[in-house]
């Protein structure tokens, strides 16, 4: 029975009707949140646009800077294009370096032997020679003696 008894009551009791103080009150509570809230969003909304030009200001320096690196590729650009070409001619020199070169260098091994070989020949007639003025002429190579009719100076090929 209590719980039909309060339900009478609640039904029974109508709200009563806000004084018109209280209206206004509620009412500027109101407006003072959605100002503040206001504050808020528009204090937001100048943060972001000083953000924004911050960073349109250091685009512009960006492509300041861009633009000056372009000037200094320039030479860097064209000294690289010399290089590539350089190393092209030096590839190919060296490509047709042998087919030019290499029988030229075989000839020269070639002298070079001939010439040992005729070197060798030379110092054995020398040591002949020598001996020739050794048995002829008594000629002694280490040494002059002070009745030599004979002057040389010794030597010996190596």
């Amino acid at each position: 029975h209590a719980t039909i008894r309060n339900m009478h009551r609640r039904e029974g009791k109508r709200k009563k009707p806000k004084s018109r103080l209280r209206q206004a009150i509620e009412q500027h509570r109101r407006d003072a949140a959605a100002g503040s809230n206001l504050s808020n969003i528009t204090a937001m909304l100048a943060n972001f646009e000083m953000r924004i030009e911050a960073l349109r200001t250091q685009i512009r320096i960006d492509d300041r800077e861009i633009g000056e690196l372009e000037k200094q590729l320039i030479p860097l650009r064209k000294k690289r294009d010399e290089m590539l070409e350089e190393t092209k001619d030096l590839k190919e020199f060296v490509r047709h370096f042998d087919k030019n070169i290499g029988p030229f260098n075989d000839s020269y091994d070639n002298l070079q032997k001939g010439l040992k070989d005729r070197y060798e020949v030379a110092k054995g007639k020398h040591a002949a020679g020598i001996q020739l003025l050794v048995d002829v002429y008594d000629y002694h190579p280490a040494f002059k003696r002070w009745d030599d009719s004979f002057t040389a100076t010794p030597f010996k090929p190596q």
